[in-house]
């Protein structure tokens, strides 16, 4: 499981149309394409596709192809194949906001396994810090997507659930990054612990 409470400033990509839900009600979607780029300047620009509960023609009409927008809500993640979809369910969308720069801030949570590698540094000013990887399974139909999160850690304290191939929860700082033009996630680590993973059910779950 990986999701975030997060907020996005970005460009309005696909006016605001009415949907109907999967329990018949009817909800308001558009797409806001937000550029994200890395320490290094390469960036992409990224499609996210916005839902909010309820329907008003009035309100929708002001969500117009074009439109600049900061809309915070909760951020969920969808692997397919080799492309990862970003949804986000708003809960408050502001129009003509005052900052102009695209941006995508947050905070993530994380269920998920640890990777084999866990690197501990030092940096410039004696501080450690460790970097490792994790990677979230979600069942679809028959075979299973995998989404790996980048984690960053900068703790003196040794942390006993951090080992290779571990099951972790953990709470941070959401980043989104590019790397060979493809979106990837990673999160500056405020919490960890350990995390007792549920067998899957016969539904399609995220774990």
């Amino acid at each position: 499981m990986i999701k975030a409470e997060a907020t996005i400033n970005g460009v309005i990509s696909r006016s605001a149309m009415m949907k109907t839900g999967k329990d018949g009600k009817p909800f308001t979607a558009m797409s806001v394409k937000v550029d994200i780029t890395d320490r290094n300047g390469h960036g992409i620009s990224v499609e996210i596709s916005v839902g909010k509960d309820g329907y008003d023609a009035a309100e929708a009409a002001k969500y117009a192809l074009g439109q600049r927008v900061e809309i915070a809500g909760t951020m969920n993640f969808k692997k397919r194949a080799e492309r990862l979809y970003v949804n986000l369910s708003a809960k408050q969308i502001t129009l003509n906001p005052t900052s102009l720069v695209d941006a995508v801030t947050g905070d993530l949570e994380f269920k998920g396994t640890l990777g084999k590698q866990i690197d501990r540094k030092t940096d410039k000013n004696g501080s450690d810090y460790q970097i490792f990887s994790g990677f979230s399974t979600e069942k679809v139909a028959e075979t299973f997507e995998f989404t790996w999160v980048r984690f960053v850690r900068f703790s003196k304290e040794e942390c006993n659930v951090l080992n290779p191939s571990g099951k972790v929860e953990v709470k941070g700082e959401l980043e989104l990054g590019s790397y060979q033009d493809k979106l990837n996630l990673s999160c500056r680590v405020k919490e960890i612990s350990e995390w007792v993973k549920q067998p899957y059910p016969n539904t399609n779950q995220t774990a």
